[in-house]
């Protein structure tokens, strides 16, 4: 368990101080997210963070997902930035990161790179897959390669080999930055309107799409999120046996160097914020179910 002081607890409150504004902007404008991934499996088997745990992960439906770009150009909070490639010229990714203004998330990957280096926390859009399974993974080893290509044209520090930097390189040398990412963009969507049983997020995993055929909601640090219906099964998806806990020595924290917390260092002002945050989603959520 981490200490209420620590740096990583820190940390989880401000990512949870982010996905508090996503909820707000997300339920007064009727738009459908919910939590996935590492988020996801700590809601069902914590509660709440994973102990040693230190991002947030958010899914929509690619639809969703537009609607909710579009939404945050006027109601996203500026104590906040959305950081897309549209928003931000260094960001080379096709999800989204909503990022706390006044802080910095250190991570060698993007060290010296990125434009906005706030703590964040991200938010992925789903796309229909192939329901062939040949073709399903061939849309995948596409994605990955231009993924990977333009973590290369970015100049992100991901340990490729040089051989792989060189023919990815080559690949897209023809397109400028706002160009690759476009395509990639394009490249996830192409199956959207064709209809399918499974689903593609940013992270290249891929899962049948009944698992999102409804939603139900989930506590998390004391707050109800929207997961999927099928959470069961998408956890089974990705981790298999979800609620056996990982060995000791694979419970690893992965930021490399403490965060700087910018105005939120002081431990009375943060924790202040977060018991009002508390309160207010506490008496939102009580009026949402009278």
């Amino acid at each position: 368990m981490t200490s209420d002081k620590s740096p990583l607890r820190k940390l989880q409150l401000l990512e949870l101080k982010i996905l508090v504004e996503l909820k707000r902007i997300c339920e007064e404008n009727n738009i459908q997210y919910f939590l996935m991934g590492g988020t996801l499996l700590g809601a069902v088997r914590h509660k709440g963070f994973i102990p040693w745990d230190d991002d947030i992960d958010i899914g929509m439906i690619r639809s969703e997902y537009n609607k909710f770009l579009n939404i945050c150009k006027t109601e996203l909070s500026q104590d906040y930035f959305l950081q897309t490639y549209s928003t931000d010229s260094t960001y080379g990714n096709t999800f989204a990161k909503i990022r706390l203004n006044g802080t910095e998330f250190r991570d060698d990957v993007y060290s010296g790179v990125l434009a906005h280096k706030g703590i964040f926390i991200d938010v992925f859009p789903f796309d229909h897959t192939s329901s062939n399974r040949w073709l399903r993974s061939l849309h995948k080893f596409i994605l990955a390669e231009y993924t990977a290509a333009c973590r290369i044209k970015y100049g992100y520090n991901f340990n490729y080999s040089n051989i792989n930097k060189f023919l990815l390189g080559q690949l897209t040398r023809i397109y400028d930055n706002q160009q690759l990412m476009r395509l990639v963009d394009y490249i996830f969507q192409i199956y959207n309107n064709k209809g399918s049983d499974y689903y593609i997020n940013g992270s290249l995993h891929c899962y049948p799409s009944d698992i999102f055929d409804g939603f139900s909601v989930l506590e998390f640090e004391g707050i109800e999120f929207p997961v999927p219906m099928g959470y069961k099964k998408y956890l089974e998806c990705a981790y298999g046996d979800y609620m056996q806990l990982p060995p000791v020595s694979e419970r690893i924290v992965h930021m490399s160097s403490t965060p700087d917390f910018g105005l939120y260092s002081d431990d009375d002002s943060l924790g202040g914020e977060m018991h009002q945050m508390n309160i207010v989603n506490s008496i939102r959520d009580g009026l949402c179910k009278q």
